[in-house]
């Protein structure tokens, strides 16, 4: 009787010992696995065209997280290899991947649908303008953009000297140093600033000019286009290019210039300009057309590099049929 009561007991000692195992056991490797998805790897999926050919919408891919995923990110740029990386361009933004075209003290443009870094063209960052029309210099900065200076530690940058793309890229810069940067905008008529104007009929945005979204406020094509809308009701037009009918906004002002104007700040401050501290990149989309990058939002620190897409594990595309095919040619392969 004895006996059976010790072998009963040991049995359920040798049960919950195997029990307390088996969960430390699972407790190590679940742990492992999380810090390895935190702060080594992880897998994403592909969500936009900016990056075709060489990744897909639908592309699963392995991501190889900071700060092992380049050089990059411990400040030592380099440009020559094109590195595509995992990039936040601004705060409460979202990720997108894009690819290294230059770096801090760089000068960029774009000329007729060839990018240029420091007067020398670039063969990856080329718009095919034999197949495809170039869009008119004052329409987009995809195909046509002024020279601009990738910014650099120790510079200065004082916004009253910038052009209107400059002072948004200044700010979006300023932004990724600053969280509490924020840009006001204002309309000017004649001499007099008017705060509360309000925008209507605008395609890309209608209502008060000083709470414009930071997704539009970070981006210099929507000021420009603004601008351009501004000038068309300047000359009397009713209609802003976009075929929505644009309409006279003016009111009262009616006949009198409008341009846009510039404040900004650094919490409740109004600041003149900043000294750059940080290291930053310029980011272009292998699709041309598709890509919206740093031609739109302007630099982006080296800081704000989440890491780098090394393979495509797998690949789910759906075709002009509407039809979501597995892409079997998209299994392990690597991001060049």
């Amino acid at each position: 009787m004895r006996l059976r009561f010790l072998d009963g007991l040991k049995d359920r000692l040798d049960m919950r010992l195997a029990l307390y195992t088996g969960a430390r056991q699972f407790a190590i490797i679940f742990a492992a696995g999380l810090l390895i998805k935190l702060f080594v790897c992880d897998s994403v999926k592909m969500d936009g065209s900016q990056m075709e050919p060489a990744l897909l919408q639908g592309d699963r891919m392995l991501i190889l997280k900071a700060p092992y995923a380049t050089p990059i990110i411990n400040g030592i740029f380099s440009h020559e290899n094109k590195q595509a990386v995992v990039a936040l361009p601004a705060p409460a933004g979202t990720k997108t991947i894009l690819r290294v075209a230059a770096v801090s003290g760089d000068t960029v443009s774009v000329d007729n649908g060839q990018f240029y870094r420091n007067r020398y063209a670039s063969e990856r960052f080329r718009k095919d303008t034999v197949s495809l029309d170039v869009i008119a210099a004052e329409y987009s900065p995809a195909d046509f953009m002024a020279p601009y200076r990738v910014p650099a530690p120790k510079d200065y940058i004082a916004f009253g000297e910038l052009t209107l793309r400059d002072l948004i890229f200044a700010y979006s810069a300023l932004r990724q140093e600053k969280s509490n940067a924020r840009i006001k905008a204002f309309a000017m008529i004649g001499d007099s600033i008017i705060e509360n104007y309000r925008i209507e009929n605008f395609s890309f945005y209608s209502g008060p000019i000083d709470s414009i979204p930071d997704e539009l406020a970070l981006n210099w094509f929507f000021w420009d286009r603004l601008q351009g809308y501004l000038n068309i009701l300047n000359s009397g037009g009713g209609d802003d290019g976009d075929g929505d009918g644009g309409g006279n906004a003016i009111g009262n002002w009616s006949g009198e210039r409008v341009q846009l104007a510039f404040s900004v700040f650094k919490g409740k401050k109004e600041i003149a300009g900043f000294k750059v501290k940080k290291r930053y990149m310029f980011l272009m989309g292998d699709n041309w057309t598709g890509a919206k990058d740093s031609r739109y939002f302007g630099p982006v620190a080296s800081g704000r590099v989440r890491g780098r897409p090394v393979m495509t594990l797998w690949g789910w595309h759906t075709g002009e049929d509407g039809k979501t095919r597995f892409g079997g040619g998209r299994i392990f392969k690597f991001v060049r």
